[in-house]
Parts: C-alpha cells; structure tokens; sequence
C-alpha cells in the first residue's frame, strides 16, 4: 500500500539513489576488508587458523540467518539495517584499537568475523523488505539490476584498494575504511530513505509462530517454493566450478595464475555487461526468461573444464553475461512473486541453503574431478544445471511470471 504521493522517476528518484549508492559503498569497503582480512590471516597466523578466522564468519550468519528472516517481517527494516551497520562499524572501530594496542592476533580476528555473522545472519533479510518499501514494484528488475552493477563494479575496485592499505597501514587501515563505509551507509538510512509501501507485518505473539507460519507460506505457494528450490540449485552448480573447478583447470594445463585472474576478470566483466543488457531489455516473462539464459550458463560452466585457454575463457565470459542477465530477472521476478508479508523470512531460506550446500557441492567437484577428470567434473555440473533451468524454465508457476 502506497504511503502519499507516488516516487518519481528511478533516475530522479533521491530515496532510490541513496539506496544504491550506499550499497556501493557497502561493496567496496566489503571487498576491501575480505582482502585485507586474507591478507592479515595468512602472514600472521599458521595455515589452519588462517583458515578458520577466513570461514568462520559463516557459522553465526547460517544459525541466525531464519531468525532474521523473522526480524524482516517483524520489525522496521530499516532501523533493523541501520542497527547493523552500527554494530558493524563498532566492531571495526573496537577491532582497529585493540589491534594498535598490541592485540594483533587471532583472538581480534575471530571477535571481528563471529560478530559480522552474527550482524549479517540477523540483518542479511531486511535487506529485500526494505527494497519493497521504497521501490515500485514495476522498478523492481531496473533497480536490483542497478545495484548489481554497482556492487560489482565496487568489489573490482575495493579488491585491490584492500591490498594497498594493508600493505600501507596494516589491518587497522582497513579496518577504519570499512568502518566508515558502514557509518555512512546508517546516516543516509537514517537521514535520507524513508518508506513509500506500508508491508504486512507478522503480529504473532510468539516468535515461534512467525517462524512456522513462514514455511507454512512456502508449503501453500508452489512459485515461492520453486524459486528457493530454483535460486539454492544454482549456486551449487555455479560457485564449485568458477571457483574450484577452473583453479583445477589452469593448475593441471600449467597455464599460470595469470590466466586464473584474467578468466576471473572476463567472468566479472561478463556480469557487468549481462546486468547492463538485462536492464535495458526486460523480457514480458522475466522468470521463466531468466532460467532459459540459465541453460545456456549451464553449457558455459561445462567449457570451463575444457583443456584449451581460448574455450575456458569464453566458458567463464559466458557464465558472467548469462549471471548478470539472469540475476537481474531473478531478484526482480522473486520480489513481485512473494507475498510482502514473507519476504524475509523466505529470503532467509534461500540463504540458509546457499550457505549449507555450497560448501558441500565444493568437495563433491574436488573428489569427481580426481576421479574422473576436470572435464568431466565440470560437464557433469554444467548440464546438471542446464538440465535442472530447463525443467524451472518450463513449471507453469514460473513460465507467466512478469
């Protein structure tokens, strides 16, 4: 329900713009700490605890990635955010202290990344609902496309921003960078986005009953179910090969790590021009669109294995136009679809199994590949994928979504 006057145009739109740009800040000072964080990690503790410090963020955001799905639909999404972003910049603040005062060790590392999944699994899922609080639902694919470019376009630059002030000033220069990044992103919350779309709230009396009434929703409505279903398979197909997959590829051909950043870099270019392709032509059936483009990423995952540099490059080329098309349908299709009154706690199922089964999928590509080979690894995948976008591609929940 529209609260006074209709927004403007997106272009002219400040509310709008706002958003964006403090999502850009968001990934670039994001990117910039998980560099410096890597960094920091591997010089200054052993291999094993290096990787613990790196992954364990991802422990407290899957416990408590429902429970902010619940606080998404419950609460103002928008103070939920800026509480976030907050605690987060605390945190850093905190963390760069301690760290000049000679707490420059795991313990200070750990503290950061258990507190940033523990603001992450909480907030992560108002991140949707306030995107339909000051949206139009007709700007829903323009804007989440908007954002993808930026955010994208931001971690190419944070990346390499977050290897030079660690190398310059250490993990306390990062530290403050991101810190900041997150203040500005909760002052222009706070001063500038404001709601235009009164949501539904969940006004159960027990938490409990916000929870089951949300995977109620998800067993009542078959569209909501096929997109979790449809958004969680596709990064288990996606992330073991671009990642695990092609890092195997350039290491048993002996082409070099060069060429592991360039065929990186042409699956980051090829996301930015599919998202820019995907705003500027938007398909009557965006979702059903966006799964067909899918089988054709499916095709581009498999080239990957391919034991020629020409054809893994294009494989990855591939996988990062047919992502950024898709991406952009997806978010927008998945946003009209879902009742306002779930989106939280909807969107937090999608994430919870992204981050349970994508680290499961890495290990299964690791032992196909060493038992068969990386072609075979990476075929297997890519037309499993393919295979499964077809069947999505062709469900009548999903064929007539806008």
């Amino acid at each position: 329900m529209l609260i006074g006057a209709p927004p403007p145009p997106v272009r002219r739109d400040p509310v709008v713009l706002t958003w964006l740009v403090g999502v850009a800040v968001s990934a670039f000072g994001d990117a910039a700490w998980v560099v410096a964080l890597a960094w920091t990690a591997a010089h200054t503790l052993s291999p094993a605890m290096a990787g613990v410090v790196i992954g364990i963020e991802m422990l407290p955001q899957a416990v408590l990635i429902l429970v902010g799905g619940v606080i998404a639909d419950r609460w103002d999404p928008r103070r939920v955010l800026i509480a976030g972003q907050m605690a987060r910049a605390v945190v850093l603040v905190l963390g760069a202290l301690a760290w000049s005062a000679g707490y420059d060790g795991a313990p200070t590392l750990l503290a950061i990344a258990l507190a940033f999944g523990v603001a992450a699994g909480l907030t992560l899922p108002s991140g949707l609902a306030l995107i339909r609080q000051i949206i139009d639902p007709d700007d829903f694919g323009t804007v989440m496309g908007w954002n993808q470019v930026s955010g994208r376009v931001m971690r190419l630059l944070g990346a390499p921003t977050g290897g030079i002030l660690v190398a310059w000033g250490g993990p306390v220069a990062a530290m403050t960078l991101d810190a900041a990044t997150f203040a500005v992103i909760a002052l222009a919350l706070g001063l500038v986005v404001r709601a235009r779309y009164r949501l539904p709230r969940a006004e159960h009396a027990r938490w409990r009953d916000s929870f089951t009434d949300g995977l109620g929703y998800l067993r009542r409505s078959p569209t909501a179910r096929i997109f979790v279903v449809g958004l969680t398979a596709l990064n288990v197909f996606v992330s073991p090969v671009v990642a695990l997959g092609l890092a195997l590829r350039v290491e048993d051909s002996g082409w070099g790590p060069e060429w592991l950043g360039i065929s990186d870099a042409a699956l980051a270019a090829g996301a930015i021009v599919g998202s820019l392709a995907a705003i500027r032509w938007q398909p009557a059936y965006a979702a059903g669109s966006a799964f067909r483009v899918l089988v054709l990423q499916g095709l581009g995952l498999a080239l990957v294995g391919v034991p020629v540099l020409p054809v893994v490059v294009l494989g990855m080329l591939t996988v990062g136009v047919t992502a950024g098309m898709a991406s952009v349908w997806l978010s927008g299709a998945f946003l009209k679809a879902v009742d306002a009154a779930y989106t939280g706690r909807v969107s937090s199922v999608t994430s919870l199994g992204d981050m349970t089964l994508m680290p499961l999928s890495m290990p299964v590509l690791g032992a196909l590949a060493g038992a068969t080979s990386v072609l075979v690894a990476t075929a297997v995948f890519g037309l499993s994928m393919s295979l499964l976008c077809l069947w999505f591609a062709t469900r009548p929940a999903i064929a007539g979504l806008a």
